[in-house]
Formats: structure tokens, C-alpha cells, sequence
């Protein structure tokens, strides 16, 4: 009875100790970096894919195919996301150059780049960027919170602009080309 009682014993021990639960892998969940989303706008440019040439002109992520020559003053761009998302157009409405506003400098009546959906967190996917709009600045007595308001003008004779606070990781200074409150006649 004895050798057919250890056997036994050890065939459920190993059995027991060989029987393991398989971990499913971990989720590859990348969390959000500032490199590869400053990447993206040093690698894209801003054009206007609703309202070209208006004061209150939407812009999407582009891919410039032709740049502007001495014949035709107008860019020939891809957008990269976006509601235009894939299309192809000649426009003049362009924004070259952006960088983060990161608690610098803001002048009132300073024309800037602001994320249309304006996020409390600046932990989302690149893709998400895909609306922006120009808006003006109105007061920065809330800098230190964080938040700027904007004014957003819908043409030169609107002196009653609607006004939205933002949130300053989502406001992008404009380098190039240079742009004016488009109020300012002189």
C-alpha cells in the first residue's frame, strides 16, 4: 500500500505544482510623451481646412506637397487629420511655425493658435489635435491658474467677440507667418 500511495502523492504533488494560472500579457499602454507631440507639430504645418481667409478659420494638421513660388502664391497641402482628413488642396491660409505658449509671455491683443477642444489635461493622442482656431488675447490675470482668455473675432467690424477661457497648454504661439488682431485696420 505504501508504494502505491506515494506514487500517488507524488503525481498530485506535481500535478498541483506544475498547474499554474497563465497570466495574460499586460496591456502595451504608452504613456503620453511630449516629445513625439512636439514632433508632430515641428513636422506638420497648420492649415485652414473651413473658412480659408476668415478671422474665424478652422485649421488641421497638413503635409506641405509644394510650397509657394513666384508664379503661384499658394501651397499645395495634405491634411493629416482632421474634418478634411486626407484631402489635398491649394490654399494661402497657412501657419508655418507654432510653439507651446508654456507659461511665457502674453500680450493682450497677442493673436495665438488654440486646441478647438480645448482639454483640461494634455494627455491625448496626437490624432485628437485635429481642430484649431485663432483666437486673441483678452486678459492673462489667470496665467498663474493656468488659463487665458480668448477672444474670438468673426471679422474686422466685431468689436463684441465672443470669449472663451483656455486653458494654456492649449494655446500655441504663431511664429510664421506674423498675424494681427484682424480688428487692428492700421
Amino acid at each position: 500500500m505504501k508504494k502505491l500511495l506515494l506514487p500517488i502523492i507524488l503525481l498530485g504533488a506535481l500535478t498541483f505544482g506544475c498547474h499554474q494560472e497563465k497570466e495574460e500579457p499586460a496591456s502595451y499602454n504608452r504613456p503620453f510623451n511630449a516629445d513625439s507631440y512636439e514632433r508632430n507639430f515641428r513636422s506638420h504645418v497648420f492649415a485652414a481646412c473651413m473658412n480659408e481667409g476668415k478671422p474665424y478659420a478652422t485649421y488641421s494638421l497638413a503635409r506641405i506637397n509644394q510650397k509657394p513660388n513666384e508664379c503661384d502664391p499658394r501651397y499645395k497641402v495634405t491634411f493629416a487629420n482632421g474634418p478634411c482628413k486626407g484631402e489635398t488642396v491649394w490654399t494661402t491660409d497657412v501657419i508655418e511655425r507654432t510653439s507651446p505658449v508654456g507659461g511665457g509671455q502674453l500680450l493682450k491683443g497677442q493673436v495665438v493658435l488654440r486646441d478647438y477642444w480645448n482639454p483640461r489635461t494634455l494627455d491625448r493622442d496626437t490624432d485628437e489635435l485635429d481642430r484649431w482656431n485663432r483666437g486673441v488675447v483678452y486678459d492673462t490675470s489667470r496665467i498663474e491658474d493656468g488659463i487665458v482668455e480668448l477672444e474670438f473675432p468673426r471679422d474686422k467690424n466685431d468689436f463684441m467677440a465672443a470669449r472663451e477661457f483656455i486653458f494654456l497648454h492649449n494655446i500655441r504661439y504663431i511664429q510664421k507667418p506674423e498675424q494681427k488682431d484682424p480688428r487692428i485696420w492700421l
